[in-house]
């Protein structure tokens, strides 16, 4: 008797762990999809006006004569 219950119960816990298994890896994989698609709609940059601060134009000195 006792056998038999261990037995369900390891089964149990092996049911249990492989359908966690699962759901989670059903989670990433849409996340991951869901992510891909999302960046497929942004091909162009967002912001195409971008000029970073650190290079700017710096004035051109006129020698005098």
């Amino acid at each position: 008797m006792q056998k038999d219950l261990d037995r369900l119960w390891k089964r149990k816990r092996r049911v249990h762990r492989v359908m966690t298994i699962l759901i989670v890896s059903i989670v990433a994989a849409s996340i991951v999809v869901a992510m891909r698609a999302c960046s497929e709609q942004y091909q162009e940059p967002y912001n195409k006006e971008y000029r970073p601060m650190d290079i700017e134009k710096k004035p051109v000195l006129r020698e005098e004569t």
